[in-house]
């Protein structure tokens, strides 16, 4: 009887775990985001590694880079002593592009200790992976 219970009582935790981290896409990439910046603040480079996908490519105005181009510039933008500017993501939409596929755009803001800010527009293609969502494609 005890092995009946433990069993419902652990379907009950797995179906809830399951329906609460896939229900809601575009608030898991939202939230993702925001936690992104979070992460960013406290310089926490090995957390910030996670959120790219292998085949991850950024584009900026001057160059495109692989992932491990991208991991190499934020190693060396939040070595201990620098000064990384604090983030803060605003506005951001998430538009579904079928099941395991979305593009989020929005605001990305760098503000550094001397006062000076850096501000630009964002867009992410994002790829639903058994470790959650993942960023393929950035263009900024």
């Amino acid at each position: 009887m005890k092995l009946v219970i433990h069993l419902a009582i652990l379907s009950g935790l797995v179906l809830f775990s399951t329906a609460s981290f896939s229900s809601n896409p575009q608030a898991e990439i939202s939230q993702m985001l925001h936690y992104f910046a979070d992460e960013w603040n406290g310089g926490e480079l090995d957390s910030l590694k996670s959120h790219y996908h292998p085949d991850f490519v950024l584009i900026s105005s001057n160059s495109v880079q692989t992932k491990k181009q991208r991991l190499d510039d934020l190693e060396m933008i939040l070595a201990p002593g620098k000064d990384q500017g604090e983030m803060s993501i605003a506005d951001i939409q998430v538009e579904m592009l079928g099941e395991k596929h979305a593009m989020a755009y929005g605001r990305s803001r760098l503000k550094f200790k001397d006062g000076t800010e850096l501000g630009s527009m964002f867009s992410s293609v994002y790829v639903k992976t058994p470790f959650g969502w993942k960023a393929i494609l950035t263009h900024e």
